[in-house]
């Protein structure tokens, strides 16, 4: 995974105004690192290198981390398919491209890589990361698959049917693509008609439809993949024997 063909982008733009901080949500510190700090080490452990798209207004946040990535601005967030398109000129360099959200700490190294393998070993146009939610319920993307086990959906909890939100399999915004495949599609997701923002997670769906390979890497532990935005959130991953 040499730096010149493999871009992480982690989308740090939001304001975090349920933990009432004062600061960036992704700057807010668990297990005496801000949570940023943690997503930026495991990329860089694999020589993958780093964007962050952020508010302009939020830049004097970040300066700390001036040496190890590269910023984008977001003006006028429109949602988190909007601050993605924001990365095209950066997207166009390199070959594949994660693109992951600023508050979920945990993923680790390993899974990263994983995830690496997993794209390459399927030659995947895109892998996500779920896994089984058993234990405790968060309001994520259920993933759908038809009885072969093919990804046929995915569903904001907001639009699913009771049913589907009995499923435990859970999305929780962690991407994989190839950047040509990115590059074509992330033009063609339509805005929100009811918040007129542009939602990232349906480019899933959009590439189901359009017949290509979608696949997912399901990991064991679920608490890796939890964002954190209250801070009832932030106390109870810090008692998780997580790391």
């Amino acid at each position: 995974m040499a730096n010149n063909k493999t871009l992480a982008i982690i989308l740090a733009a939001g304001k975090g105004t349920r933990m009432n901080m004062g600061i960036p949500k992704p700057l807010v510190k668990v297990k005496k690192r801000p949570i940023i700090s943690w997503l930026i080490d495991d990329f860089r452990k694999k020589n993958i290198d780093v964007n962050l798209i952020v508010n302009p207004l939020d830049i004097a946040f970040f300066n700390k981390y001036n040496h190890l990535v590269e910023f984008i601005f977001q003006n006028n967030p429109k949602g988190t398919g909007h601050a993605v398109i924001q990365a095209l000129t950066q997207i166009k360099k390199y070959k594949y491209i994660y693109v992951f959200v600023g508050d979920c700490p945990f993923v680790g190294y390993d899974n990263i890589s994983r995830m690496y393998d997993e794209h390459i070993k399927h030659d995947s146009d895109l892998t996500i990361l779920t896994s089984i939610f058993k234990e405790k319920k968060f309001p994520y993307a259920r993933i759908i698959r038809d009885d072969s086990g093919t990804i046929i959906k995915c569903i904001e909890e907001m639009d699913a049917t009771k049913e589907e939100k009995s499923i435990p399999e859970l999305f929780c915004s962690h991407y994989l693509f190839k950047s040509s495949i990115l590059q074509h599609y992330i033009k063609d997701i339509k805005s929100n008609p009811k918040t007129k923002e542009i939602y990232f997670t349906d480019i899933i769906n959009l590439l189901i439809d359009n017949n290509k390979n979608v696949s997912s890497l399901c990991i064991s532990d679920w608490r890796r993949l939890v964002g954190l935005n209250t801070k009832q959130e932030l106390e109870w991953i810090e008692y998780q024997n997580i790391i």
